[in-house]
């Protein structure tokens, strides 16, 4: 899916509160590295959490992840560990169109490399990012995320993915 440059809007003000609806601290997350919507076509809250343990353990208030979704038009919430053998893991919620959990999410793995790419500073133009693992039901995918940069700038992007098969 292509996807447009990316357009970033500080929430801070809400960080309690966004926390709170996802049962974390602000010591769950990833210093120095603040929680924002990024809209590259749609919106989604990025919330940067230190490591896939916490990740794994978010315990969500949905009914107040719907309410900030509401208040900021997003599509949901997408939380994320660069503590990861991929360049991210993440867990995408979106109660506000139905979807509790969803496994793969292009439209969000967009926003998250450039996030990568802009406020982590990651230099990459390709990022793999891992979703779907720590569903109640694990149902890993990969999504790809090909950033286009010119003069140094994400111009737009593309994002793709296919199911990751478990052996264990």
């Amino acid at each position: 899916m292509e996807q447009l440059a990316p357009k970033y809007v500080d929430v801070g003000h809400k960080e309690n509160l966004i926390l709170k609806s996802l049962g974390i601290e602000k010591s769950d997350l990833i210093p120095n590295a603040p929680i924002l919507v990024v809209n590259t076509g749609n919106s989604f809250i990025l919330v940067p959490v230190k490591n896939n343990e916490t990740l794994k353990n978010i315990s969500p208030y949905f009914d107040l992840i719907n309410q900030i979704s509401n208040e900021f038009d997003l599509i949901g919430y997408y939380v994320f560990s660069t503590n990861t053998t991929y360049d991210a893991s993440a867990r995408m919620f979106a109660p506000r169109y139905g979807i509790l959990e969803e496994s793969g999410t292009g439209m969000a793995a967009g926003p998250l490399a450039c996030y990568l790419f802009d406020i982590l500073k990651i230099k990459k133009e390709s990022f793999n990012i891992q979703q779907g693992t720590y569903m109640k039901e694990p149902s890993p995918s990969l999504i790809i995320a090909n950033l286009r940069i010119l003069n140094g700038e994400i111009s737009d992007l593309m994002a793709g993915g296919k199911g990751i098969l478990d052996r264990q």
